[in-house]
Parts: structure tokens; sequence; C-alpha cells
């Protein structure tokens, strides 16, 4: 795999009140606005220009140290390419804004008109030469996804909390002109949903132990989840299907400034799931798409393994070279992640065929929730380079 070079400009601001754009109004006393352009280039999207607006109620003095990073927050994050991919988010969070509650709402319309395929199942072969001067998207496709998603929190007993929420999408995945392996799954019949609107609507419910010290950027603690989502075509999915997803996070502060952090995640789907459903992995307040990306493994290309089942493991040996707990770290990562996919119905906890890669990164934490890193993972299909605006884990 050629690596891809990512060149960002970013007016990031670390802070309420520097380098952003010029004095928005804000919700209220208690609200801070934050917003900053960026520009990134990449050979494949070409320029993209982004802006990220946010609306934000901090935590009070004596709260600076809780868990959770805001009381509440409203944002608004979009981004156009020369490719034609864009992106609008509306969001809005309140991890703390009512007394053991937790709120998120997101209406989110994206189209990337470059995603990768590499086809289904955890056999799929990548061979760099299908990708020419003559044929460069063969490993593509064209997917747009319009998404609505809630979910809220209660607090049962001490850090266990009951999960709940609803996700309706509609999503279409398509070819690109010229050859492509989607091209060929299609022509093969391998997913009927290929190049099709489909709508995917499913309720779901969990249990979520956490007893992470910081949220955005944890050093200690713990994080089990286990969320049941169902989809019934006889309401407003097309499709029928159970995603079971069960994962646990730990954080050990092994010796000043360096933490050893590990994940397993194991995802399962019973029923008719289609290709779209597949890319969706759950987790509380914020789901992540796919096996192969700066939230999953780090060492492959993003979406490199899809299918409807999943297992995941990843190990972090963190350092910070600077650490002033809420105002500014710099970390170094040395990570290692293994993954596969299954048909649905055919999750097995194995090492067999597992995809393996590692690598190292640099992370910047500024202030609460401002994050910036990059990875640099060597896989199966060689060097990999992930850009990061939070923490994978």
């Amino acid at each position: 795999m050629r690596p891809t070079l990512v060149f960002a400009l970013v007016a990031f601001v670390a802070s309420p009140g520097v380098a952003q754009i010029p004095d928005v109004p804000t919700f209220g006393r208690d609200w801070t606005s934050l917003s900053f352009p960026w520009i990134t280039w990449g050979p494949t999207e070409g320029l993209t220009a982004g802006l990220f607006h946010a609306q934000i109620n901090q935590l009070g003095y004596g709260e600076w140290e809780a868990p959770e990073p805001y009381r509440a927050a409203a944002s608004l994050d979009g981004h156009i390419s020369a490719s034609g991919s864009k992106r609008l988010e509306l969001a809005f969070r309140a991890p703390k804004w009512v007394q053991e509650w937790r709120y998120v709402v997101t209406l989110e319309g994206r189209r990337d008109a470059r995603e990768r395929y590499f086809g289904i199942g955890n056999a799929n072969v990548y061979d760099d030469a299908n990708e020419t001067d003559a044929v460069p998207h063969f490993y593509r496709s064209d997917n747009t996804r319009w998404i609505a998603r809630s979910e809220v929190q209660r607090r049962v007993i001490g850090p266990l909390r009951l999960l709940a929420g609803l996700h309706l999408e509609r999503w279409r995945i398509d070819t690109l002109s010229g050859p492509s392996q989607l091209a060929q799954d299609l022509a093969a019949g391998a997913d009927p949903s290929i190049g099709q609107g489909t709508t995917d609507a499913s309720a779901r419910i969990g249990l979520v132990f956490d007893t992470r010290n910081d949220e955005p950027a944890p050093t200690r603690g713990l994080l089990i989840e286990a969320i049941v989502g169902i989809a019934d075509s006889g309401i407003i999915s097309a499709m029928s299907y159970t995603r079971t997803t069960v994962s646990a996070t730990g954080y050990l502060p092994a010796l000043p400034n360096l933490t050893i952090a590990a994940r397993v995640l194991g995802q399962t789907m019973s029923g008719g799931p289609r290709l779209g459903s597949y890319a969706l992995i759950e987790a509380s307040d914020r789901p992540f798409r796919g096996i192969g990306s700066a939230e999953s493994h780090r060492a492959i290309p993003a979406q490199r393994l899809l299918d409807a089942d999943k297992l995941l493991a990843n190990l972090d040996v963190r350092y910070d070279f600077f650490a002033f707990p809420t105002l500014f770290r710099v970390t170094a990562i040395g990570f290692l992640d293994a993954a596969r996919v299954f048909p649905a119905g055919e999750f097995s906890v194995t090492t067999e065929d597992l995809m393996v890669g590692g690598g190292v990164g640099l992370v910047a934490q500024f202030f609460r929730t401002g994050i910036l890193g990059t990875t640099a993972g060597i896989g199966p299909d060689g060097v990999v380079w992930f850009f990061h605006t939070r923490w994978p884990f």
C-alpha cells in the first residue's frame, strides 16, 4: 500500500478566544463560542476546506477535574473537497447538563466520493497493481449517507449507566466510472443494495460501566459497554437484523507519564443486514465506521475489512513528554492492532486469520477537548498514515 500523504493547514483553537474567527454571539452567559477553519490536501480528495463552530457550556470551577469534558456543547462541522466529497453535521451533546443524565442528538449528511472499498469478507485481497493511472479508483466507491441519531443515558448506580437510542439512516453505495472492485461485486450479485438507496433504522439499548478519569484523554479506569440494536423491516427499515456489540477498554498508569491502554471489541449481526449497515460499529456517544481507520485499526487502510461480524483488539503504550492535565499534553504512542471480520452470525473469538499491524504516533492535547495527532502504521498492505482529532479509544 502506497502511503497517503496529507498536508494540513489547520487554524486549531486551543482555547476560547485564541486564533478564532471573529466573535459569534453565544447562547447565554454560561456559554462560550469556538470557531476555526481548516484546509487539507491529499492525492485522492484534492483540496478540502472545512469549518467547525461550537457553543460550549463549560464546567464550573469546582467541576474542572470531572471526567466529562463540558456540561453541554452544540456544534456545526462541515467540509467540501475538490473530489465532490462533502459533509455537514449538527450535534448536541450534554454529558453533564442534567444531574445523572446524558444526551446526544446528531444530524449528518455526507457524500464520500472516494470511499475505500476492498470487497466483503475477511479473505478479500488488495493488489496495488489494480490501481493505475488509467484506473485510479479500483478500490473506491461513491457513498452518500443521511443520518439522524439520538441517545440518552441514565446513571443506575455508581459508574453503571443505562443507554437507549435511535438510529435512522438513508445510504447509497455506488460505483465510480471505470473498473472497480465494487463494480465486480455488483455484477456478481454480492449484495442487492449496491447502487440502491436503502433505509436503515434501528433502536438500541445497552449498559455502560465507566470509571475513566478523563473522557477525552483517559489515563486510568475502565470502559465496558454492551449494546444491542434491532432493525425491523416491518416498521421503517429496509432490512431486519440484530446487532450486538460488546467492548472492554482499560487504562493502566504503569509508571509516571506512562500509560498502558487496551481494547477488545466484538460485534455480531443476525438476520438480514446489508452492505451499508456493515460499517457501523456501535459505541456509546460516538459510534465509528469500519475496521481500518484512525478509530479502529491504525495499521491497515480505511474500510479494509468489511462484513457483518467483527473482532478487534488494540494495545497502546502511551508516554507523555509533557503533561499538564486539562491544559496541555504531548504524548508518544506505540501501538499494536489486530482484527478480522466474519459473515453474519459466524462470529467467534479466535486468533486465526487476524490482520495484524503496529506503529507509532504523536498526539497533542490542548485544554480539555482539543486533540490533534497522527499515527504511522505498518500492516499486511504496507504503510498507512492517519490523522487524528480525538483519541482512537
